[in-house]
């Protein structure tokens, strides 16, 4: 396949540029004058994405390593940040987890290099101030400082096992490092070996690289050359020149020793066989370049210049002309690059004190990776079986063997890691102890013997800002109202090693600091005993608890009275409260470990009082798979909530249940960082009814930077099917709605508190959600879906909603569905179930002839009662405008003011209900009258903004019968139109039938136009003035 070059990517601002290959080869990282770190996907087909951004620099990025499980960059401000590689997510084989892992080294001058060992457990770092400082990465309070060089220090490189440092001076001078003893010792000194430049200048500073192998160390040389250093012997025994014209900055060999490339201030690329001591690639550009790197797992070089751009050369070694290729070929057919033996590898426990006391050689140090490789073998057996599972072996693909799923089993955890809600790493000397809607609690590294903590609040007009000296170093925080609840633990919980020092590791402290201004000491502190570290805190404005790594829990009140302790599992993984409520999230028993490694985490919840007396739920805290809880808290309306790593938001619904408690899933942010098409992180902060709060984290950073950064408002969507649509988007809505309206309602009985905000907010939650379902309906309608109207009808909580939804079932002329909503309002508001039956049953009888429908107005002589709920369709309501564009119109909008209540009635219309003669009464006589039937359709004159065409025979039927009745009934007439009439009389004078036939009686008896009885005499029909209008 022919090389080929990519065009240039401007990974960084103009000048000098550091790059380096992930050591399986499928990132490259770049560091620039921009301060800023980016890594690059290096396939092909992921190449052209976007870049991963750390912005955790402050100054130009000068140097850069890169090991199996961290990425280390130092800048020109002398400061060296560590960045964690984390397993990719068995959903996305193919992402990149990077995460800020802390400080690790802050010098006076710039950081000119970094290596990191082979074992991962030291890093080197050359720096401008005559000395090489190592760090101990397992914990970064050991230091070590080589001395005895003249000037400043512009390379340092390790050896693959560890057991030698090579450095190089602006002077020149070569030197070799023993860190095998406990002092590391200089063995060889070699002078004028290398380039003689001044410090300061980045683009002359050049760079010496150990060879993969361990045989060789490549130096660039003074006479535009490089030059071989064997182990060993310490003696420069080859040189590979004759191609440059200028001095040569950087060196990297191939993933197999066999290859060396170099890059000049003459904007060459030069490839050299290691062996034949020869080029045979060469790259002609046009910038001075800074730094290459080579593939290790490949046949890729990536180099930069000092325009801050990026190139990759592909298929580098012309392998069809007999050359061998760059790299193993086991290593690309496994995609990760077998390791090289290291010194002194085996148990972990031994890392801090065996740090630099690495006494194996080379020869030992083969025997010491087969007793870990061992170790490792012996802890799959439980997934191992009897190996026959795998006897038949597809290796031509031809697919007859047998596929097996990844084999499960149960294994102990020997830690469970617990968190902080709203707590980030360390990232410039800065970490969030606390972050939530109160505000934010900043601990900001002074010096070995203290920090600073910064507590910032959203509303001053509460509390003012506080910032106090941490002699403790407090590792974690709780932040509420009345106070901010402060814990320190050992550095194995806190998994930050410079947090404290081993002298105070054994005791950790609880301290209290309130906010209440009355109280001249709110403050309180306690000292666990020893060996006794916080897992875990939180703090409300009804007290403080703090979970154990001795598996106690301990409750306090605001003021510091211990109020109850209890025994918990110790597997708690994080605690939250609110109130009066306690949330502890813990693992299930064991930890379920696959065959191919993958770790699968269970989870429990528990929901107590804050005082420890009342259990109010408990069971299983789902989480998406392969995932973990990253936060939990609760909603501002006191909904318990968690986060997942995969960016599913739930929260426990109906938690005052008891038993029916379960967790609904409200929000799905990887969905929609995916529907607006950009990389983003969302960092939890709080949660509302209708929004979760979160920090938006660009790229793939995943937690907030400083300062304080602006909240942004995500709106709760469920994750419904076809959400995209409509009518789900209409249904997630209403089912936000009506989860929230519950939770409210639950959380009053719990409490014995009446609805927030009373009656009134009460009645308008239940309005919001028949509005919601209206316009559900009326889609519905317009679909001609009538039996998912019907669905929706029943859910509908207001009478005068219903009646809402019965006139959207007029207007789109759905006829067979507004009888049905007819039939079904009169069960439902007259107490009875409804049910399909009874409506089937009650159409049946309505169209077996006119008997049944004279039954329904036969009127007891002498009888009155009221107008039923059904005789106040269409008062008070509106309808919208329609509209041709299929937007939400034609929709009944729904007063909200509620009617004036009836007024009692008179003594003597109280006598004519109750037929009981009382005081002489003279009631005026009227002429006998031709009852109206109830007209259950009967509004006013439609609006102009919404013409009912009167067409339809059903219409044209009513109206024919209206204008008889009032041709030869007068009285009616007058009593209907006269506003002297008392509104209580005119509704003592409703036919005497019984409320359920009453609700049965609709505007579908008219269609063949069977007019009812003439009414006893003594009992008299009015309608109400809407009636009369619509006459």
């Amino acid at each position: 396949m022919a090389a080929s070059i990519t065009d240039p990517r401007y990974a960084h601002a103009e000048g000098y540029t550091a790059v380096a290959f992930g050591r399986r080869g499928d990132f490259i990282c770049t560091g620039g004058s921009d301060s800023l770190v980016r890594v690059f996907y290096s396939s092909k087909a992921e190449r052209d994405q976007e870049a991963i951004t750390l912005e955790q620099h402050s100054d130009n990025v000068l140097s850069l390593a890169v090991s199996r499980g961290k990425i280390i960059s130092g800048d020109e401000e002398g400061v060296v940040f560590s960045f964690g590689l984390g397993t990719p997510s068995p959903s996305e084989p193919g992402g990149l987890a990077i995460e800020p892992s802390g400080t690790v080294l802050r010098s006076a001058l710039p950081a000119r290099d970094v290596s990191i060992s082979g074992n991962e457990r030291q890093v080197a770092i050359a720096t401008d101030d005559e000395s090489i400082t190592v760090v101990s990465l397992v914990d970064m309070s050991q230091l070590h400082t080589l001395g005895g060089n003249r000037t400043a220090v512009n390379s340092v490189s390790y050896s693959p096992d560890s057991v030698y440092l090579v450095s190089t001076g602006c002077n020149g001078t070569v030197r070799v490092w023993d860190m095998r003893e406990d002092e590391p010792s200089c063995i060889k000194v070699i002078h004028k070996a290398a380039y003689v430049c001044e410090p300061g200048s980045s683009m002359e500073q050049y760079k010496v690289r150990w060879s993969p192998d361990g045989r060789f160390v490549a130096i660039p040389c003074g006479d535009h050359s490089v030059k071989l250093l064997e182990r060993g012997s310490w003696e420069l025994s080859a040189t590979l020149g004759g191609r440059h014209t200028k001095m040569v900055t950087h060196v990297s060999w191939s993933g197999n020793s066999k290859y060396v490339a170099s890059v000049g201030l003459d904007g060459q690329v030069v490839v050299w066989d290691a062996a034949a001591r020869k080029a045979i690639l060469t790259h002609n550009g046009t910038n001075p370049l800074c730094q290459v790197d080579w593939n290790p797992c490949g046949n890729m070089l990536a180099f930069t210049d000092n325009s801050g751009a990026l190139y990759v050369w592909d298929d580098v070694v012309p392998v069809e002309q007999g050359h061998a290729a760059p790299y193993e070929q086991q290593t690309s057919e496994r995609g990760t690059l077998e390791r090289q033996p290291f010194a002194d590898e085996t148990e972990a426990s031994k890392l801090a004190s065996d740090l630099f006391d690495d006494t194996t050689g080379v020869d030992g140090a083969a025997e010491g990776d087969m007793d870990v490789d061992d170790a490792d073998e012996d802890d799959n057996i439980v997934d191992a079986g009897d190996g026959l599972d795998d006897f038949v072996v597809d290796d031509d693909g031809a697919g007859y063997a047998e596929q097996h799923a990844p084999r499960w089993a149960v294994v102990g955890d020997p830690q469970t890691h617990a968190f902080q809600p709203g707590s980030t790493p360390w990232v410039n000397s800065r970490r969030y102890l606390a972050f939530n809607l109160v505000g934010s609690v900043t601990a900001i590294a002074q010096d070995a013997s203290h920090n600073t903590v910064e507590i910032e609040f959203f509303d001053k007009s509460l509390h003012r800002d506080l910032h106090f000296s941490d002699s403790f170093k407090f590792s974690m925080a709780a932040l509420s109202d009345t106070g901010c609840l402060f814990a320190t633990t050992s550095r194995e919980l806190a998994n930050d090693h410079s947090l404290r020092t081993a002298d105070n590791d054994d005791v950790s402290i609880l301290s209290y600091r309130g906010f209440a201004s009355w109280s001249t000491s709110a403050d309180w502190m306690f000292k666990l005993p020893a060996k006794e570290h916080p897992r875990c805190i939180a703090a409300s404005s009804h007290g403080a608890a703090a979970i154990t790594s001795q598996g106690m829990l301990r409750l306090f009140t605001c003021g510091g009275v211990q109020r109850h302790i209890a025994s918990l599992p110790n597997r708690a993984v994080t605690c939250v409260a609110r109130n009066d409520l306690l949330l502890v999230v813990l693992e299930a028993p064991g930890t379920i470990k696959s065959s191919t490694g993958l770790r699968r985490v269970e989870y429990e919840y528990l929901l107590m009082s804050l005082d420890g007396q009342t259990r109010v739920s408990g069971g299983t805290c789902p989480v998406s798979p392969s995932s973990e809880v990253v936060w939990a808290g609760f909603s501002e309306e006191g909904h318990p909530a968690t986060c997942d790593s995969k960016g599913m938001l739930r929260v426990l619904h109906r938690y005052w249940s008891g038993l029916h408690a379960s967790w609904m899933p409200v929000l799905d942010t990887r969905r929609l960082s995916r529907e607006r098409g950009k990389h983003e992180n969302f960092w939890p902060v709080a949660l509302s009814a209708r929004q979760f709060i979160v920090v938006t984290c660009r790229g793939k950073s995943r937690f907030p930077p400083f300062p304080r950064p602006i909240l942004d408002e995500l709106d709760v969507e469920m994750p419904l099917l076809h959400s995209d649509t409509q009518v789900g988007q209409q249904e997630a809505k209403y089912l936000a709605v009506r989860v929230f309206c519950e939770q409210q309602q639950g959380e009053a009985e719990r409490t014995g508190k009446e609805y927030p905000g009373g009656d009134t907010a009460h009645s308008r939650d239940e309005l919001e959600q028949d509005k919601l379902l209206l316009r559900l309906i009326q889609l519905a309608c317009k679909a001609d879906k009538s039996q998912r109207a019907v669905d929706l009808a029943l859910m509908i909580r207001l009478e005068r909603s219903f009646d809402a939804a019965l006139k959207i079932a007029i207007y789109q002329k759905q006829t067979a569905l507004a009888e049905r909503l007819v039939r079904i309002k009169e069960h439902r508001f007259a107490g009875d179930e409804y049910s399909d039956n009874d409506c089937d049953g009650d159409s049946e009888t309505h169209e077996n002839g006119n008997k049944s429908r004279d039954a329904r107005h036969k009127v007891a002589p002498g009888s009155h009662q009221h107008r039923s709920p059904a005789a106040t369709y269409g008062q008070g309501q509106t309808v919208a405008e329609s509209s041709d564009s299929g937007e939400d119109v034609n929709m009944v909008e729904i007063q909200s003011q509620q009617s004036p209540p009836p007024q009692a009635p008179a003594p003597a219309d109280m006598a004519a209900i109750s037929g009981v003669d009382s005081a002489p009464a003279v009631r005026p006589e009227q002429p006998p009258v031709t009852s109206r039937p109830f007209n259950p359709f009967g509004v006013a004159a439609p609006a102009t903004s919404m013409d009912i065409k009167r067409s339809d025979s059903f219409f044209d039927a009513a109206d024919l019968h209206s204008k008889s009745l009032d041709k030869n009934s007068p009285a009616l007439s007058d009593s209907v139109s006269n506003p002297s009439v008392a509104p209580e009389k005119r509704q003592l004078v409703q036919p005497a039938v019984a409320p359920r036939k009453q609700a049965k009686m609709s505007a579908f008896s008219f269609k063949k136009q069977v007019l009812p009885p003439p009414l006893p005499p003594n009992v008299s029909s009015h309608s109400d003035r809407g009636d009369a209008q619509s006459d």
